[in-house]
């Protein structure tokens, strides 16, 4: 039987740790809840990647060092043999044997290339954990949720409906996914995801580099016969088994199964969805809620006469008149929504994260995927401005509030609000960037949907329902928000 001991350690670590979460939180960098977040990652790629080259380079003058000693030795044994030995050929020999034998094992032990192997084991703590890669799963299972996306599909870029111009995933990535889809139960997805990692590995040019990352085609051929058993597949899993026991004719596991499976007839097993957690089903009704036409006379109209817009009159455009929701347009410009980001980027930092006492498989995670930061007017004058042109678009009487909450997130991140709240209290939204694909804010009980567009400042009062910002499936994702009585 192929141990999984290569795989499983970091997945079931990570979410074996969220049992009993309440005294121990998962460490996490964030990387995946916040596309911020991985502007530091991207540097640390940068720093391994030139370790890398000085440790190749390196190596290629150690080789050359090791080429040069077997062309010396060779040179010697071609002029020293027995039949033509004499005196300089008998010195030549033991001399060369006696001391350049002893510089070469000093090459052999290539004590130069400890340096780059000592930075490398620095930078190590600073690699995404195991939750970050598990976080990553989660969100990328969120958005093939959400939209019912097909491995296949995402696998080349088509993504609900748009075909991106990315390179095609290969095995590596189809083939954790699957693994971590096979761990959840959902063995639907785990074999769309393992028949693409043995399609990827079939015309892969040169498969021995797969076994560089530790697992083999016989790993993907066993994942691929659990997943067909878990799903009632017992005549699939037989043939996975049998192509099994050719490659490990001796392998008492899979002799057994060929047996056991011999025996089975296919049967017909609920299929798990992806993926169950608290929020999930909620999200995929309501992100794919379709969007009626809006009610009443709506009018789009130019505001003036307020302070900051002296220069220019400010496009507002009703959404809705019962309850009144509105988009201010164009209330920063590029460079003061550029400020904003800066301001908050450093400040960025992951809420706080309540894991419940579930199952640690199907709800382990955090449910604010995304990093904030709070901003105050004393930190800069642009959210002193900005503070006061929200309360003077939305009509607060009162220009005291709480500060200004920056959100950035990262894969699949989304946002729920949940009913109950204040009438009285009217919520602004500031979208501090565009987003390609995802990522709208929707309001369910008015089926109304808002794509975000950077500059714009939504306004809305507590409607006695959810609000929603859906999962976000491409794209840097800021917003800006705060409560106003």
């Amino acid at each position: 039987m192929i141990k999984f001991a290569f795989l499983l350690p970091f997945l079931f670590s990570a979410l074996g740790t969220c049992i009993n979460a309440e005294r121990y939180i998962p460490p996490t960098f964030g990387f995946s809840v916040s596309l911020e977040a991985l502007l530091p990652l991207l540097k640390l790629q940068e720093k391994t990647v030139a370790n890398l080259r000085s440790y190749a380079q390196t190596l290629q003058q150690q080789l050359v060092d090791v080429q040069l000693a077997i062309r010396m030795y060779e040179d010697l044994q071609r002029k020293a043999t027995l039949n033509s030995m004499n005196l300089m050929h008998q010195f030549s020999v033991i001399r060369h044997m006696h001391l350049d034998w002893a510089k070469w094992l000093t090459v052999m032990r290539a004590p130069k290339e400890q340096i780059q192997i000592q930075i490398l084991k620095e930078l190590q703590p600073q690699m995404p954990t195991n939750m970050d890669l598990v976080e990553a799963l989660k969100g990328l299972q969120r958005i093939q949720y959400t939209w019912d996306l097909e491995p296949a599909d995402i696998a080349r870029g088509n993504l609900h409906g748009r075909q991106y111009k990315v390179k095609r995933w290969g095995a590596f990535e189809t083939f954790v996914l699957g693994v971590f889809c096979q761990l959840q139960g959902y063995y639907k997805d785990a074999d769309a995801w393992l028949k693409l990692t043995r399609d990827s590995y079939r015309r892969h040019p040169n498969p021995r580099q797969l076994g560089f990352r530790h697992w083999t085609y016989d790993h993907v051929l066993e994942y691929l016969m659990l997943a067909n058993i878990g799903l009632g597949k017992f005549e699939a899993a037989l043939e996975h088994a049998k192509e099994l026991l050719v490659l490990q004719p001796y392998d008492k596991f899979f002799q057994g199964k060929v047996q056991e499976l011999g025996t089975k007839s296919d049967e017909q097993k609920p299929k798990s969805s992806l993926p169950i957690d608290v929020d999930a089903k909620l999200l995929k009704r309501l992100c794919r809620q379709h969007q009626s036409p809006p009610a009443g006379r709506l009018h789009c109209r130019y505001m003036r006469g307020v302070d900051f817009l002296r220069l220019a009159p400010l496009k507002m455009e009703e959404l809705s008149l019962m309850p009144l929701i509105s988009l201010y347009h164009d209330i920063l410009s590029d460079e003061e929504l550029a400020m904003v980001r800066r301001l908050a980027s450093p400040l960025l930092k992951r809420n706080k994260i309540t894991y419940r006492e579930i199952d640690s498989f199907t709800d382990y995670t955090a449910t604010r995927p995304w990093q904030s930061a709070e901003l105050s007017s004393s930190m800069h004058k642009i959210i002193s401005s900005l503070n006061r042109r929200i309360h003077q678009a939305s009509g607060a009487s009162s220009p005291q509030s709480d500060d200004l909450q920056v959100r950035n997130f990262g894969i699949g991140g989304h946002f729920l609000e949940p009913p109950p709240g204040d009438p009285a209290v009217v919520t602004a939204l500031l979208y501090l960037s565009n987003v390609e694909q995802g990522g709208e804010t929707h309001f369910p009980s008015l089926n109304l949907r808002v794509t975000p567009q950077k500059g714009s400042l939504l306004v809305w009062p507590r409607t006695g329902d959810y609000h929603i910002e859906c999962p976000v499936i491409v794209g840097n994702k800021w917003v800006a928000t705060k409560q106003i009585e």
